[in-house]
């Protein structure tokens, strides 16, 4: 099982979302990613870590927001959709 490239959401096959040619995408899940396209282009990083933090306290109600703002800030910025190479200057 891995997890959905964009979200973090854990995926199995049932999980996966499609490319173009209607193909499983393994980088993403279906929320995220339908028909070749994000589902929602324009989120950014940051609406993704306040929604997903949102989400985790929901589902566990004893977890802090700076606890859950801390797991998807350390988690989220280093998926394949978000990460961004590092500049160095020359």
């Amino acid at each position: 099982m891995g997890f959905c490239n964009s979200c973090g959401k854990p995926m199995g096959k049932k999980d996966y979302g499609t490319n173009k040619d209607g193909s499983p995408n393994i980088d993403y899940c279906i929320s995220c990613f339908k028909d070749g396209e994000f589902t929602e282009p324009d989120i950014t990083l940051n609406d993704m870590i306040i929604r997903k933090s949102k989400e985790m306290m929901e589902k566990n109600p004893n977890l802090r927001e700076n606890e859950a703002t801390g797991i998807t800030t350390g988690f989220l910025p280093n998926l394949k959709r978000w990460y961004k190479e590092p500049e160095y200057d020359d």
